[in-house]
């Protein structure tokens, strides 16, 4: 297997990273999650988040938060034969009111000739202050995926292509407190950025047939239609996130 593509697919294993501690005027506060001893916990230990299901067929990993005195170890290794995989998001959102918002990544993979690819999905959770869990995630975005496909099948590709023999994409987002008071949950900020290598390929064309690259193409561009702010409110009539303006579709970067 090629350097590049096991760099790359140990850097989609780091998921999207660990959220800056932040506060907003209503006094809800997000906590970085450390990890120590098998558990994530917030800095002073006080709450820790680990995860139920995800190990039977039908049932998708929930968040679990508890008193730190009381908190379970983080789940153990996937099934090596699945595709898909759950950790804990590594942010904790404290409710004013009480309660909580909690996340899991949910991480899927593939690999195919010459390539591969990896993307984590966030599912953000509402948790009371007496730990009941929503059954369904308030939010849902995605948070960071990697590709890489072959695009060298000849000596002349890799000369045409100057020896960047894969296309790369790459997507990160991450989540963390609007600013502002709010009288219910919290307004939360979506902020995306995408990026390709070699510049100008698509996966929606054939990079094969865009003719010789230039020395100037081989950087990692960004890509503005994927790289975006979003400002999301959350709607009491479906219990969900809603965002201040449309999503574009991403799903070139998002789906492997």
């Amino acid at each position: 297997m090629p350097l590049g593509f096991f760099l790359v697919m140990m850097f989609l294993q780091q998921g999207a990273g660990t959220p800056t501690p932040a506060a907003n005027l209503a006094g809800d506060r997000l906590a970085p999650l450390v990890a120590v001893d098998g558990r994530y916990c917030t800095a002073d230990a006080r709450w820790c988040v680990s995860l139920d299901g995800g190990g039977e067929e039908g049932a998708p990993a929930v968040p679990t938060v508890r008193p730190g005195d009381a908190a379970a170890p983080a789940p153990g290794p996937a099934d090596e034969t699945s595709d898909e995989s759950y950790a804990v998001w590594p942010g904790l959102v404290l409710l004013k009111g009480g309660g909580f918002l909690a996340g899991v990544e949910v991480r899927t993979s593939t690999a195919y000739s010459g390539g591969g690819g990896s993307a984590t999905e966030l599912r953000l959770f509402r948790i009371s202050a007496g730990g009941h869990t929503d059954a369904k995630p308030v939010l849902t975005v995605p948070v960071g995926a990697s590709l890489m496909i072959r695009a060298c099948f000849s000596e002349a590709d890799m000369k045409s292509r100057r020896g960047a023999c894969h296309d790369e994409y790459s997507f990160a987002g991450s989540i963390a407190l609007a600013q502002g008071a709010t009288a219910g949950l919290p307004d939360l900020s979506y902020d995306t950025e995408a990026r390709t290598y070699p510049r100008g390929v698509s996966r929606l064309e054939d990079s094969t047939g865009k003719g010789r690259l230039k020395k100037s193409d081989l950087v990692r561009a960004r890509d503005p239609a994927c790289s975006f702010v979003r400002r999301f409110r959350f709607d009491s009539a479906t219990s969900t996130y809603l965002p201040d303006r449309p999503l574009p579709d991403c799903s070139a970067y998002t789906v492997p």
